[in-house]
């Protein structure tokens, strides 16, 4: 009996526990599987902004490696990294020593050709044409005393062989005497100019000396006896011979000289010689410019004012053609990002830029678009085209080499009926946007006109009102079974 009685509880407690399963439990899990599952958005309106995003780093304004232009030994390095220079400053400078020296010597190549084409543009002064005259007179007069010196020399030779008669005697003191007044006359001449520091070159020395040698020969001449000459005498005569004729031709080629120096002096000079003389005085100009230039390349010089950032120099040390010192502006910055060639057309100069600097996550920034390469750049087989960006004046502390983004709005919309993308399907054969409107309770596809988008929520134009809602339709909990079992 007990035992009926326990089964009879039994199976009343199963089947209530069953019913109450299948009241609290799979019913409620069935209605919910088979209900269609959304999210809910209601349009409402806010700004939209479009925006094209680069990278980059932050580089100085302005940033150069110096180099001297001639290898030499380093003389002096006047700055050290991290140092502040000013446009101009001397930075360091090899040794000049034969530099200078070159440079000197220019200079004067130079002063002496303006002299000389100085000379010949100015028409001669009536003391120096007097001076030639002067000189022509003596050069004919060497000339005279030469040839009479030479014509002795031959008599004396020739009285050599002759009797000593009385009328010989008489024709040598004649000679004598002549050759006297000859001598006194060239000593004159020669006392006139014997404080010239060239009287060497003058003609009044070479003929004083002729005139001296015509005046020996003439006494010697009135000395000689009854008895025959001896080979002393006779090879006196004629080494006297000999130097009367050398004498006569530089006493000839003297006389031509002058009178050369005469004429050209009255003639003026030739436009031949003046176009000479002035392509000499270029030719040293130039030459005086090239002495400088390499003095001038013997020092670095700051371009700009900026803060030297590298040293690669110590004094005594040999310098070629590697950079010696560099200079950067960390006055002002930039930077350069790339942007895609479907992008760039909405980019202008002078448009502005929200940065965001990696190494200041906290610092909001701002710049300007100052230029747009006018060629592309192939990156990845993308076609890029480069943006130059100026971040404008702050306190902030940018460092070269820091990392940036750079936001650009290319367009923007305040007040503007918005709706998130996930919700808006597009026809990819169309173009046509839709989404699902709730009508009463239930999603119902509706066509959409879209405006301005980004990454994140577009503009309707058309279509949806503020306070309507739109659904993001998913499967029901039974079609997510018969995927999951393949039914």
């Amino acid at each position: 009996m007990w035992k009926w009685i326990i089964g009879l509880i039994v199976v009343v407690a199963l089947a209530g526990g069953g019913w109450y399963y299948y009241q609290n439990v799979y019913l409620p899990q069935q209605t919910a599987a088979e209900t269609p599952q959304y999210e809910m958005f209601t349009i409402g309106r806010g700004d939209i902004a479009a925006t094209v995003n680069g990278t980059g780093s932050i580089q100085p304004e302005q940033e150069v490696a110096l180099s001297f232009r001639s290898a030499g030994r380093v003389d002096d390095v006047l700055v050290s990294t991290g140092q502040a220079v000013e446009e101009g400053q001397l930075l360091a400078t090899l040794e000049t020593t034969d530099l200078a020296l070159a440079l000197a010597q220019s200079k004067v190549n130079l002063q002496i050709a303006q002299a000389q084409l100085a000379k010949l543009e100015n028409p001669p002064e009536e003391n120096d044409i007097l001076s030639a005259q002067a000189a022509v007179e003596v050069a004919q007069s060497s000339v005279a005393g030469a040839e009479a010196s030479l014509n002795a020399a031959r008599s004396g030779y020739s009285q050599l062989f002759a009797d000593n008669t009385a009328a010989q005697m008489q024709v040598n003191e004649a000679n004598l005497r002549q050759a006297e007044v000859n001598l006194k006359s060239a000593q004159q001449q020669y006392n006139r100019v014997k404080d010239q520091p060239n009287i060497g070159e003058l003609p009044q020395a070479a003929q004083l000396e002729s005139s001296t040698l015509a005046y020996e020969v003439a006494l010697a001449q009135t000395q000689l006896t009854d008895e025959g000459p001896t080979d002393a005498q006779v090879s006196s005569s004629l080494n006297q011979i000999a130097q009367g004729e050398v004498q006569v031709r530089q006493a000839q080629a003297n006389l031509i000289q002058a009178q050369n120096n005469l004429t050209n002096l009255l003639d003026g000079p030739s436009q031949e010689d003046l176009d000479i003389a002035r392509a000499q005085v270029q030719q040293s100009q130039l030459s005086v410019l090239q002495a400088e230039n390499a003095l001038a390349n013997a020092q670095l010089v700051a371009p700009f004012a900026g803060i030297v950032s590298v040293v690669n120099i110590a004094a005594g040390e040999l310098a070629g053609g590697g950079p010696a010192i560099a200079l950067a502006d960390l006055g002002q910055f930039h930077l350069n990002v790339l942007v895609d060639e479907t992008d760039v057309r909405a980019i202008q100069v002078g448009q502005a830029v929200s940065l965001r600097v990696d190494a200041l996550p906290d610092t909001p920034l701002t710049g300007t678009v100052t230029e747009i390469s006018p060629t592309s750049q192939n990156v990845g087989g993308v076609v890029a085209y480069e943006l130059t960006i100026v971040p404008d004046t702050t306190d902030a502390p940018l460092r070269s080499g820091m990392s940036a983004t750079a936001v650009i709005t290319t367009a923007d919309v305040p007040n503007a009926i918005l709706l998130p993308n996930r919700f808006i399907s597009l026809n990819r054969d169309s173009g046509e946007a839709s989404v699902y409107k709730m009508v009463d309770g239930t999603p119902v596809p509706q066509m959409v006109e879209l405006g301005l988008r980004n990454e994140r929520e577009s503009q309707i134009l058309a279509g949806l009102t503020d306070g309507d809602v739109v659904a993001l339709v998913t499967l029901t909990g039974a079609e997510q079974l018969q995927r999951a079992f393949g039914n």
